[in-house]
């Protein structure tokens, strides 16, 4: 890199995504991206034909997870890399649903923008629930920014909302989502995800959080019972616990890279010493280090 022209990926240090996707939340974010994902017939039908989901799930989720956090804090380079090697993966996945009998791609636009869009509304909706403080303008902010992702991937650009706003709409206008048993087992496999007995009960707590934030029309399908007061508890523990994670957990690594080498380019371009550059760095790092997921 050289010093007039830094790569910081996708969206930037000043993005709203590299806010959201470095906080705790993501755990919950991810969870009710996943079951929301699971109800759509084709979407579900290929990961059934063409993965072992119910015996991998942890892997899967580390793997979006990780997939996640390369987009966001890599260069646009690896970043690309990334997404091409999702495409090329998608390539095989084809087949028929046996619940509809309609065929599926998994790079057909249509499904790469409903996988899209879940994982969006729900990495956000989780943010906004845990972490707070975050304006109406950020929301469409971080949004519209994941619309470059969504571009990049193939997703039919007119399935892509722009704003906050229109993405709860879009995801709610939704029809075809059915309850396969595929899906179901999907939800059984995620909530009783195979976890070191330690991990069990915080496994547990972001589970029930994504329930308190999941939409009324996935609950009913699925058939889950939303306990208000549950809902409440959860998602109040799970608030404390991201506080108590963000002050104790390194970040993780991807995103410390790319703060540290923001904050170099940073003292570089306005000639700001090196012990002020550091400084400056301790200082953010203990205010904002997010927990690694």
């Amino acid at each position: 890199m050289s010093d007039e022209l830094e790569d910081f990926g996708l969206f930037g240090p000043k993005s709203v995504a590299w806010r959201i996707h470095a906080h705790p939340s993501g755990w919950v974010g991810a969870i009710r991206a996943l079951l929301l994902q699971a109800l759509e017939p084709r979407a579900m039908a290929g990961v059934a034909q063409f993965s072992r989901f119910s015996e991998d799930a942890w892997r899967r989720f580390q793997t979006t997870s990780d997939f996640v956090m390369v987009v966001t804090y890599r260069s646009r380079s690896e970043a690309e890399g990334a997404i091409s090697k999702v495409r090329s993966v998608h390539e095989s996945i084809v087949g028929v649903d046996p619940y509809t009998g309609q065929p599926f791609d998994a790079n057909d636009p249509y499904l790469l923008a409903y996988v899209h869009n879940c994982l969006v509304d729900s990495l956000l909706v989780a943010y906004v629930n845990i972490a707070g403080g975050l304006s109406r303008r950020d929301q469409d902010r971080y949004v519209d920014e994941m619309a470059v992702l969504a571009e990049l991937i193939g997703a039919d650009a007119t399935e892509i909302p722009r704003t906050a706003a229109s993405l709860s709409r879009w995801m709610s206008s939704q029809s075809g989502l059915l309850l396969t048993a595929e899906a179901q087992l999907a939800a059984e496999t995620i909530r009783r995800m195979n976890l070191p007995r330690h991990f069990r009960p915080a496994w547990g707590l972001a589970w029930n959080a994504s329930m308190a934030i999941m939409p009324s029309y996935a609950l009913e399908l699925y058939g889950f019972e939303r306990d208000e007061l549950g809902s409440f508890v959860s998602t109040r523990l799970v608030c404390l616990a991201a506080r108590i994670l963000r002050a104790v957990l390194p970040s993780h690594p991807y995103y410390r890279e790319a703060k540290y080498a923001y904050y170099d380019y940073y003292s570089r371009q306005n000639g700001t010493s090196t012990l002020s550059c550091l400084t400056r760095l301790v200082t953010d790092l203990s205010s904002t280090v997010e927990s690694r997921y």
